[in-house]
Formats: structure tokens, sequence, C-alpha cells
């Protein structure tokens, strides 16, 4: 049996609703990758649901997206074993405006993820897709005389893409889609072992809710413009169809950092779920919602992450409202940067 250059799963031809169908055994990828690739299609998703065994003495990468810093402070992955070095790479920085303070970025990291017990050796800041990171990170690699590397995380959050840059892998897939890669994927770089692990899965995601051919365009993929407004007493922003934040008490200063794709406006709290459900404003429309409240009690920044679409930045005290897709994953956090 073979495997499938792109997402690393052994390839069948038994079964067309398991993953790794093929017609032909002969053939290099997947029919999911394939049709990926060629149609920009994709009617399946497979998520791992463990974190993989690693050799011992590894040194490991846990690769996080910008966009959801949050979830590493309550993932398992904050407790690895002390027989390994862990270093966080924070992917997808090139996301934030130009004028994000990245020094203050890694402090607000290293000091959150101090308070939440959350272990690791280093902090990095990159783009994936910036050849100097990729040479910044290769040097980093160099100090350490380990021969087994992982590069472990969610789903899209830039693994496979640091992956390809230092094993010089052409065929495994990197694109805007969650759980790509189904199998590790193993390549070389000078004389150490490099792993590309699946991207391990966060419930709440956008792909939980629509088609990849909806959520793809909401997921931002180049420098988001900040949008900010003024939220008073008994307003509410609607984000998407998909979360709406009323100020309950009180007034917030927001900036929303999203997909120019994404759509927002304010409303009256008392007209937020008759908008949610009209369809000339929001396609597709969801029909069950939940609710949660804030007490925002130091007028300091707070971070509202969007599932993996998007973060709001709200400053005041206040009283919130959120009301979003049941099931979609949203958090309050102190925030990460400004």
């Amino acid at each position: 049996m073979s495997n499938c250059l792109g997402c690393g799963i052994e390839l069948q031809n038994l079964d067309i609703n398991q993953a790794g169908y093929v017609k032909s055994l002969d053939q290099p990828f997947c029919q999911s990758c394939f049709r990926l690739m060629h149609y920009g299609d994709a009617k399946t998703h497979y998520h791992p649901s463990e974190l993989p065994t690693f050799n011992k003495d590894a040194l490991i990468f846990v690769v996080t997206s910008v966009l959801y810093l949050d979830t590493i402070l309550t993932s398992s992955i904050k407790r690895l074993n002390d027989d390994y070095k862990v270093v966080f790479i924070i992917n997808q920085i090139d996301l934030l405006p130009k004028s994000t303070n990245l020094n203050i970025l890694v402090q607000n990291i290293r000091r959150q993820f101090k308070e939440h017990r959350v272990s690791f050796e280093d902090v990095i800041l990159m783009n994936a897709h910036n050849p100097y990171d990729i040479e910044q990170l290769k040097s980093y690699i160099f100090e350490h005389d380990i021969l087994d590397i992982y590069f472990i995380g969610l789903q899209n959050s830039g693994k496979t893409t640091i992956f390809k840059a230092l094993t010089q892998n052409k065929d495994a897939l990197a694109m805007n889609k969650a759980a790509l890669t189904l199998k590790p994927l193993k390549g070389t770089f000078e004389n150490r072992n490099i792993y590309d692990t699946p991207g391990l899965y966060q419930s709440g995601f956008l792909h939980e809710f629509l088609d990849y051919s909806q959520y793809k365009d909401l997921l931002p993929s180049k420098e988001m413009k900040p949008k900010n407004g003024r939220l008073k007493e008994n307003e509410a922003l609607i984000i998407h169809g998909l979360v709406s934040v009323s100020v309950v008490k009180g007034e917030i200063l927001s900036v929303l950092y999203g997909s120019e794709h994404l759509k927002y406006h304010i409303t009256q709290d008392n007209k937020v779920k008759t908008q949610l459900t009209n369809p000339k404003l929001f396609n597709p429309i969801f029909s069950e919602f939940e609710t949660v409240y804030y007490t925002l009690k130091e007028d300091k920044k707070y971070q509202i992450t969007l599932a993996d679409f998007g973060i709001l930045i709200v400053k005041g005290v206040s009283t919130l409202k959120i009301e979003f897709v049941k099931g979609l994953h949203i958090t309050l956090t102190e925030g990460f940067f400004r």
C-alpha cells in the first residue's frame, strides 16, 4: 500500500466514503486531495482524536495561528511531557496590522501562558510564507542538537507550510482548509527528521457549520484592516449572522479584525433576533443560538475570539451579552495584542 502525497493517508480503492479512496492504487493523490487541488472542492472532513506519539528527546514545535491563541490556554498541549523541548510558534502574524507592537504581543503571550501554566521553552513569532522567517527558524533548529522534530497544533495553523519549506516537499497540501493532513508526513532537513502531524481538532470552528465553499473566504488570508466602533447601552454589533455582541450596561470601544468578506453592522439590541434570521441580511440562516454574559469590571482591553475567523477587541466597564450559533467557539480573554 502507498500513501497519498497530499494528506499522507493510506490509499484504498474499496470504499468511496472512507478517507484515502482512489479509483486506482497507482494514483499519487486520494480523490479528496485531487478534487481540492483541481476544483477547489472539499466534501469530506476528518480529524484526529488525540496527540501523536513522539520519539523520546524530541523537539516539538506547537504551531498556532495568532487568530486563536486562546485555545492554548485550555488545551492538553500545554502539559506536554517534560521529556520534550516545547517551543510555541505563533504563526500568521502577517494577518495583524503593521502597526501591531510585536514586542508587547510576545510579552502578553508569555505572561498569559505562565498564568495558565502552559509549559514552554520559547515563543517564536513568524509568517510561514516569509522566506526570512523560515531562515530564522532554520537557525533556531540548528541551535538544538536534536534529531527528531515535530510540528503539532490545531487544524489550519500552518504546520504543513512550514514543513514544506524545511523539507522542500512539493506535494503535501497546504491550503486554507481544515484537516488536510490525515497521517504524519515525514521529511528531512539536513540530518534531522521532520514530522508534520495531523491538525488537532478544535470544536466550534467554521468547518462544523459551513461548507468549505462558504467558509474559506471568511478565514483571513492577508493583513486584517481594523474596523473601529463604539457601542452604547442597548446597542449591538452583529457579525456575519454568526455572532452578536450587545451592551447591556455601560459603553465600549470595539475593534473588529477579520476577513474583508466578513459582514457586520450595528443595530439595537431588541432587533438582533429579527435580523439574525433575515435571509436578506445573512446567508445561510441559523436557527439555534446560545447566550453568554460577561461583566468587564476593569477599563482594559479584552479579546473576544470568534472561532477561527476573527477577533473583537473591546474596552470599557460594561456588561456584555453575546449571542452566537450554538456550538460556535467563542471565548473572552485579556487582549493579546493592540
